[in-house]
């Protein structure tokens, strides 16, 4: 029966024609397969809005559960842990079905926060002196939530209503702009401060009965029923039993003017827009628009290669996260070592840091207990003794040196060492570090199209400032302006995300700007792992502040040489009257006979 199916594969291929439903059946066992754990994000409301604040943020989530033993989880950041706390604290409400569990995470942790929950909630923290929490009995109605809110609060920033979210990104922005008040909007967009993670639920795989299957095709078809603001989604796709010797092939499929940006490099990709991945532009390829057609395809240009085709609809995603994997002849079993634990913690918590003048590595502390260490000197750089050896610091083991210490040396823009962990006299783990040095490039515009960059801030006008840089995982970004013993620090908007780093914009708007011309501006971006060592990058311009509406250094203004002309006209007039007064009275006494000899 199977070489019937093969042979009958094969004529369909050579007449171009479509394969019979029966050579793809259903799989049974869905356990084995990650692309069942696939999850997408989105920003699109049930309902939702923004609105303009004056004095006080306050942010409210409606988030709907069909399963009311739920856990609504909800990571809450700002993005400004470097500017300086407002004197109201921002406010967060959040009503959910009753005995929904609410779990708080996120950088937002460390700075005052009221929350206002209908449930009972918890951060991730148990030391959280900066939060007022308190339980309140909120509506369920999101008009009615929206009403009580602004009549408890006079203006609300953000409103969103969500259902069966399995994640909550929420962005606590600072941003002044947007309408004057917060009126509820229909499957709301909220781009740049709300995310929403969902689990991904229509997905069907099956499977391709060939004699010898290599590999596995997998079809990411999303539509847009609400289209979104950005056409590019981003797909993260993860092999879990990688490298492969024959890569998957993802099929990518939505509608016409969106484009994809891939995260992989060890995959087949047939996109329907134009994609990037790793820097490669791909050119789009023409797919079909119905599910069947697209596993058609799939079928048809994978032939006897094929193993199994899973088929995902996704529904107004921005970005999805696709777990596939390679196929295997024989699943090899691992035994597990004792070892083991050591290494894949290791493995799981290694960070390094490092800038133009050190190298940072850092680790969890449950290293020395897992591993089975005796003393912190068993964790150290290629050198031993001394500074080279590891540190404790708060839940982290940490090692510092500079990029000249501890035999480290650097390599065009890295900084390179080796880090050795002992037991005794027994090496059980060495990495080589290659650290590469973040790069930042500062530039001054007096416009906000970026052109023609200039080394003045004019004093009466909105002055911007890009900063170009590779640190993509940041807890500190802010620009400063030193005048004297004066810091401005600049106002700062989200970042434009681009292949190889993240391009800031800073403006001097609503800052009172000193005349100046020895005026430094400043630039500092630190890395945002969960240390208590800061490892930052800076930049810095000398650059002069004008106030082109002093009267002492703008030019004469046609009032002023108006006023001049007539001025000199005027007392070239009296010196003239008084030059011939002057005349006539010498006349007038000249012609007396007493005057003359």
């Amino acid at each position: 029966m199977k070489v019937l199916q093969t042979v009958l594969l094969l004529l369909c291929l050579r007449m171009g024609q479509s394969l019979p439903v029966s050579l793809c059946e259903p799989q049974s066992d869905e356990s084995d397969n990650p692309v069942y754990d696939a999850m997408a994000k989105h920003s699109l409301t049930v309902k939702g809005c923004i609105g303009k604040f004056s004095h006080q943020e306050v942010y409210v989530l409606n988030v709907q559960f069909t399963d009311k033993n739920s856990i609504l989880q909800l990571e809450i950041s700002r993005d400004s842990l470097d500017e300086k706390i407002t004197e109201t604290p921002p406010v967060i409400i959040v009503t959910t079905n009753p005995g929904v569990y609410l779990f708080i995470t996120g950088s937002a942790i460390n700075y005052p926060v009221t929350l206002q929950y209908s449930n009972y909630a918890m951060t991730s923290s148990d030391d959280k002196p900066n939060w007022n929490i308190s339980q309140v009995n909120l509506p369920g109605n999101s008009e009615e939530l929206l009403q009580w809110a602004k009549a408890n609060y006079l203006e609300v920033t953000f409103f969103a209503e969500l259902q069966n979210p399995k994640k909550v990104y929420l962005d606590l922005k600072k941003d002044k702009t947007g309408p004057e008040t917060c009126e509820l909007q229909q499957n709301f967009h909220a781009t740049n401060i709300l995310q929403v993670e969902y689990p991904i639920v229509d997905i069907q795989t099956c499977v391709v009965p060939n004699e010898e299957p290599v590999k596995n095709v997998y079809i990411v078809h999303i539509t847009h029923q609400h289209p979104q603001p950005s056409h590019v989604i981003d797909i993260n796709v993860t092999i879990n039993n990688g490298p492969c010797d024959k890569p998957p092939t993802v099929y990518l499929k939505s509608e016409e003017g969106y484009s994809w940006n891939i995260y992989n490099q060890d995959i087949g990709i047939s996109a329907s827009g134009n994609s990037t991945l790793n820097n490669f532009m791909i050119p789009a390829n023409v797919l079909p628009d119905s599910k069947e057609e697209l596993i058609e395809t799939a079928r048809r240009n994978g032939g006897a290669e094929l193993k199994s085709i899973s088929y995902l609809h996704v529904s107004d995603a921005s970005y999805v996260h696709l777990p596939v994997s390679c196929v295997t002849e024989v699943p090899k079993e691992i035994p597990q070592e004792p070892e083991d634990l050591c290494l894949n913690l290791l493995h799981s918590s290694l960070y390094s840091m490092c800038n133009e003048e050190r190298l940072i590595i850092s680790m969890s502390k449950e290293v020395m207990k897992v591993c089975n260490l005796q003393s912190l000197d068993d964790i150290s750089f290629e050198e031993r003794g001394g500074e080279c050896t590891a540190k404790t610091a708060k839940d982290h083991i940490v090692l510092s040196t500079s990029k000249t210490e501890c035999m480290s040396f650097a390599n065009g823009n890295k900084i390179i060492n080796k880090l050795y962990v002992r037991r005794g006299d027994l090496i059980i783990f060495e990495n080589t570090i290659m650290c590469e040095i973040p790069t930042i490039k500062v530039e001054v515009f007096q416009s906000p199209d970026f052109t023609l960059p200039t080394k003045i801030f004019d004093a009466d006008k909105v002055t911007y400032v890009q900063v170009d840089t590779s640190l993509f995982i940041r807890s500190v970004s802010k620009c400063d302006l030193l005048v004297g013993d004066k810091t401005l620090i600049l106002n700062k908007s989200r970042p434009q995300v681009m292949m190889n780093y993240l391009s800031w914009i800073f403006n001097t708007e609503g800052l009172s700007l000193p005349e100046t011309d020895s005026a430094k501006l400043s630039c500092e971006f630190c890395y945002g792992y969960d240390i208590p060592l800061d490892c930052c990058v800076y930049e810095s311009l000398d650059v002069t502040i004008v106030n082109r509406s002093n009267p002492k250094t703008r030019g004469l203004g046609m009032e002023s040489v108006l006023g001049i002309t007539f001025g000199a006209f005027l007392i070239g007039a009296l010196l003239t009257a008084a030059l011939w007064f002057i005349y006539t009275r010498t006349h007038a006494t000249g012609s007396n006979p007493a005057w003359r000899f």
